[in-house]
């Protein structure tokens, strides 16, 4: 095996890149606008010319062109699903605006609008604006979700009045009877969709949002009512949808197939009241593979994109054609999808906090019996024993804390105590059978020994999911990636928060660890990190912690083999800014500055103000 492959090996690359990230023979990460492009790009080689113009990390990178390709993609498997089954009606994807809002992802979407009749989903008032504002193909829909107020119903029904091929999805029955009365009032005929409660459920982290219990959805005796509010209406023809969705990132593909034939029975019985009905909305959930695994985990799942469009086909004609009825249109929400791969965050590493050894601990003239112990128990440690060491040291280094605790265990003996017993974890990790496996307790172990890299960046920030959810997204150097000698560590960020660090990462075969290898940090060759697959829902989610605003950003066009441009560059939160919602405007606070300091007009003063506005303007990272 080459040192590549061992790389790839290492870091599972081949399983969560998807083609679009890889690594060189020179140990670099690159990146491609399609799978299977030799338009590859070293992602250092992005990094370094912005630092050129003057921008520092940490680093949002885009990459509108796997955007593109993912809504290409996702339309290609369910036109070739439907081709396979001679499936009489077609496939509209729409995309879900919640999951990222910025403009430049936004924007790069809807311009495959043309090409594939892609729309819009919005789940606010906000969000109908922001789409109301779209070149969206003619044909393409947008959906609206989400509880809904008078505004955002009227507003909805004009639009679509103009021309927008608008439907609103009715979440309550109440919702059913608003939207009849106002587009009553107004004169305007709607356009309006039924979310239904499913009793299938997703799977997964988010498995919990689905079922008989979610938050959104009508009931069977409310899909019943809701008809009877429409033909009392003398407009059934209106229902246009039936929407369902079973949650986010969906790890089993049986769950898909199961709702997809529950809500498609559902269609097709209400199919024979509503004669307008004929769009089937299955919305989000189609997952993509974060650990590498391509199993039914919670950051993975065991379909591929072709066999999701496939299944919803397959079960949406053999259900339909079993009740006589003509297959619907199909409707998918997929933002996670066709998102994540599009950006990644680039941190740079600052320092290494490391364990401290016991060669370096000086014991004091009379040492407490638990660390002479522990120091007897490192000089006998071997191969048969370590396991017994280990849960003797853990035990002793408990007895030691609890001492200092209670006072009569002395600083020098607790120093010596925690050194002690990281020492023997790590040697316990040298000298354990390699060919045995003992996966818990070895993470254990490296979780002890393990040294932290801080890096220039907030968890809270730019990877949200990882401290909210513990999602693992894949995480690796940028370069010097064919190594043979790397050192596992962990990964924490700038924030004071005992929070602002990175716990979970991959290991070899896609399963989580608790450390990730990296090169050794020295400053005559620095690497950076990137944090993949952060496109879906981390830009929404990020928060300013400790006032940490947003980072710098770029999108990035790849032109060929190395050759790349910056399309848009947009630098980070300055302090003033990221301070600006929390009603600190910079004019308050530089008046209130000088009415605490600005007394008099000596140099130290001038200095003093001089700094604080320096601050005021610079980014909110550190500048290194």
């Amino acid at each position: 095996m080459t040192n590549r492959e061992q790389a790839l090996a290492r870091f599972a690359v081949d399983g969560w890149g998807a083609g679009y990230y890889s690594i060189d023979e020179q140990g670099f990460a690159t990146v491609a606008p399609q799978p299977g492009s030799k338009a590859t790009v070293r992602i250092p080689d992005v990094v370094e010319e912005l630092r050129r113009r003057g921008f520092r990390s940490p680093f949002l990178l885009r990459f509108p062109q796997i955007l593109k390709d993912r809504v290409g993609r996702l339309n290609t498997a369910f036109n070739d699903a439907i081709r396979e089954f001679n499936y009489p009606a077609h496939f509209q994807g729409v995309y879900p605006v919640k999951v990222n809002q910025q403009r430049v992802v936004v924007e790069a979407l809807v311009e495959e609008s043309g090409n594939h009749r892609y729309g819009l989903e919005a789940g606010s008032k906000a969000e109908l604006v922001l789409a109301l504002t779209q070149a969206v193909h003619e044909d393409a829909l947008i959906i609206c979700n989400g509880y809904k107020d008078r505004d955002y119903i009227e507003l909805a029904l004009r639009g679509a009045q103009a021309g927008s091929k608008i439907i609103l999805i009715c979440e309550t029955i109440h919702e059913v009877h608003d939207v009849l009365a106002i587009s009553q009032e107004l004169g305007i005929k709607p356009a309006i969709g039924m979310r239904v409660r499913l009793n299938s459920r997703g799977s997964g982290k988010w498995i919990e949002s689905g079922g008989a219990h979610a938050k959104f959805g009508l009931s069977s005796s409310e899909i019943l009512a809701g008809l009877r509010l429409l033909e009392q209406a003398g407009c059934p023809e209106v229902l246009r949808v039936i929407h369902f969705h079973i949650g986010s990132q969906i790890s089993d593909i049986l769950s898909v197939k199961e709702a997809v034939k529950e809500a498609t029975r559902l269609y097709c019985h209400i199919k024979r009241r509503s004669p307008g009905l004929d769009y089937l909305d299955m919305g989000g959930g189609l997952g993509i593979d974060y650990d590498g695994s391509n199993t039914a985990t919670d950051w993975s799942r065991n379909y591929t994109l072709e066999e999701y469009c496939r299944d919803c086909v397959y079960n949406v004609l053999s259900v339909c054609e079993q009740e006589e009825v003509t297959p619907p249109i199909i409707v998918t929400e997929s933002g996670r999808a066709v998102t994540a791969f599009g950006a990644l965050t680039v941190v740079s590493p600052l320092k290494v906090i490391g364990r401290v050894e016991a060669r370096t601990v000086e014991l004091g003239p009379d040492p407490c019996h638990q660390v002479v112990e522990l120091r007897s128990a490192l000089g006998d440690i071997n191969r048969k024993n370590w396991r017994e060491i280990v849960n003797d040291g853990k035990s002793l280094n408990e007895e030691v804390l609890v001492g200092f605790k209670l006072g009569y265990i002395t600083l020098e003996d607790r120093a010596a105590g925690e050194a002690l017993f990281a020492e023997i974890c790590a040697k316990a990790l040298d000298v354990m059978d390699a060919k045995e496996e003992y996966a818990e307790e070895v993470a254990e172990l490296h979780g002890h020994v393990a040294p932290m890299v801080v890096c220039n960046f907030s968890v809270f920030q730019s990877t949200p999911d990882t401290w909210a959810v513990r999602q693992v997204f894949p995480i690796m150097p940028l370069s010097r990636l064919c190594e043979e000698k790397m050192t596992l560590a962990t990964v924490g960020d700038i924030t004071c928060d005992s929070d602002g660090r990175i716990d979970d990462f991959l290991g070899e075969t896609g399963t989580c660890s608790k450390t990730i290898p990296l090169p050794s940090l020295t400053i005559d060759d620095p690497f950076l990190i990137g944090i993949f697959l952060v496109g879906a829902y981390q830009d929404t989610l990020g928060d300013y912690h400790n006032l940490m605003g947003a980072a710098n950003e770029a999108a990035v066009w790849i032109d060929g083999p190395g050759e790349f441009r910056i399309v848009n560059q947009y630098r980070g939160s300055t302090v003033s800014e990221a301070m600006n919602p929390f009603g600190y405007e910079r004019q308050m606070l530089v008046s209130r500055f000088d009415d605490r300091h600005g007394g008099d007009d000596s140099a130290d003063t001038l200095r003093y103000r001089d700094c604080f506005l320096r601050v005021l303007s610079s980014g909110t990272y550190l500048r290194r």
